[in-house]
């Protein structure tokens, strides 16, 4: 019985042994497959999958809607305001009459200028018959000796080029007249909104001081302006795609690309103006709202480089590496590093969407 109940006991033992060995063969093969969170040698820490929000470049900003093009309308002649043909907000098309001066002082000059058009030309036709009678009495033969001195030709001759003379400049009064005549309406210089209304039937307009009468902006294509870190400078390119956000606009979401980069940045704040073309056919964003930017989104950061955490990088001999696992296998892999920042890291090369980067813990 002794012998007995010991071969019990041992075999006991071998299987709680056995069963021993295959937990921890277990386990072991459950933390290579779980994560590597517990593979030796590595500090605790998240996976962060290169192309998910973490990872994404995008980069916020708040922006303001300027016109892409403005203009305060004057008249070149002085008047009085005859009549205001539109009024705020209505929408006006290129060379389209806004507003009118009382035209009579102006037409009674015109009459006048024709007038003496008219006269120039009588006085030159006069001067021509003259001149022809002088010269076939003056241009004779050979033998023969001219009928008139050559002084009556010479008076002739002077008489035709000052009655041209006058006549041109008849005819370039004439033209002055009828431009001052001209201007005495307002023209829409583009298509635009009329976005202020400065004078009313009646009022004296000047030409100088010039008297401003209207202001029209053009509202079908704005321009969003808003200012990026001095950082992303050498990521942020003229074609870059943006997408925004108003409130109070529905709906008040669109896309649009940036087409300015201003040159110099603000002292202040080190950072850079950007501007980018919006699409407003339909006059729902207005000049001077407020906007929620948001820079290099989607595949416009794939094309600009991926953004991993800091963090996530480090310095051996010289090249940056970054712990990477893909279809279940680690790996340690040489990236070359763009924009660099105490939280950020722009990879330029070497990583890809849908890579799975190692972030250890801070701590």
């Amino acid at each position: 019985m002794g012998l007995t109940g010991r071969g019990a006991g041992a075999r006991a033992a071998g299987r709680i042994g056995i069963l021993a060995l295959a937990a921890g063969m277990a386990w072991a093969t459950g933390a290579l497959a779980a994560d590597a969170v517990n593979t030796p040698g590595m500090k605790s820490g998240t996976w962060l999958t290169v192309g998910d929000a973490g990872g994404q470049t995008e980069f916020s900003a708040v922006g303001s809607f300027r016109a892409r093009e403005s203009a305060r309308l004057g008249f070149q002649v002085s008047g009085r305001v005859q009549s205001v043909l539109v009024d705020v907000g209505d929408v006006v098309k290129t060379g389209q009459e806004l507003v009118k001066l009382d035209p009579a002082l102006f037409q009674i000059e015109v009459a006048q200028r024709k007038a003496d058009v008219d006269a120039a030309r009588v006085s030159l036709e006069e001067a021509t018959l003259n001149l022809n009678r002088m010269k076939s009495l003056f241009d004779k033969p050979p033998g023969e000796l001219p009928s008139i001195s050559r002084k009556q030709y010479d008076d002739a001759q002077i008489q035709f080029d000052g009655a041209s003379a006058r006549l041109r400049g008849a005819e370039g009064a004439l033209r002055f007249a009828q431009k001052r005549l001209d201007e005495t309406v307002v023209l829409a210089p583009f298509n635009a909104v009329v976005s202020k209304r400065l004078v009313d039937p009646g009022e004296p307009a000047n030409a100088a001081p010039i008297t401003y009468v209207l202001e029209v902006q053009e509202v079908q294509i704005l321009m969003l302006e808003f200012s990026l870190p001095q950082e992303l400078l050498g990521r942020v390119k003229i074609g870059t795609p943006v997408s925004y956000d108003v409130e109070g606009v529905a709906p008040g979401h669109g896309k649009g690309t940036i087409t300015v980069i201003y040159p110099a940045l603000d002292e202040a704040t080190r950072s850079f103006r950007c501007r980018a073309t919006v699409q407003n056919p339909d006059f729902k964003f207005k000049p001077g709202m407020l906007a929620r930017v948001n820079v290099l989104e989607g595949a416009a950061a794939a094309a600009a480089g991926l953004k991993i955490p800091r963090s996530a990088l480090t310095w051996v001999d010289g090249v940056w590496q970054v712990r990477v696992e893909r279809d279940g296998k680690t790996a340690v892999r040489t990236v070359h590093v763009g924009t660099l920042t105490g939280e950020t890291a722009e990879i330029q090369d070497g990583l890809r969407n849908g890579d799975r980067v190692w972030v250890p813990a801070k701590g």
